[in-house]
């Protein structure tokens, strides 16, 4: 039983480990469908017209090496201008990353995946 809970709990402890993944956003394009933090420098944020805020690293659009997307009906919209006030930043923003037009991104629908370095 003692040897049953040990395994239990070293693979709980590794789930988190590997769920933890920390990379720069110049490669983020490569670990696409898998949920990590990606760190880098804001270039930009950018709200269109339809409210959806783009915070891009690496450049600015379409030069980002990547892109935290906040769509327009989440909790986060609207906050473009506050958010202005990462450009220059070094910031973590984690989720799943998805490919948008062949660059990274990670929907971001919570402030609890944004954070300040």
């Amino acid at each position: 039983m003692k040897a049953l809970c040990r395994s239990w709990l070293l693979v709980v402890f590794l789930s988190g480990w590997l769920s933890a993944l920390v990379i720069p956003d110049t490669e983020a394009a490569e670990h696409v469908g898998q949920k990590a933090t990606v760190e880098g420098t804001v270039v930009a944020v950018f709200t269109s017209s339809k409210g959806n805020t783009f915070i891009n690293f690496g450049g600015k659009y379409p030069h980002q090496t990547f892109t935290g997307y906040i769509p327009a009906d989440s909790a986060l919209a609207g906050g473009g201008s506050s958010l202005g006030g990462l450009e220059g930043k070094r910031i973590k923003i984690t989720g799943t990353i998805d490919l948008y037009k062949g660059k990274p991104e990670i929907k971001v629908t919570s402030k609890d995946q944004l954070a300040l370095e």
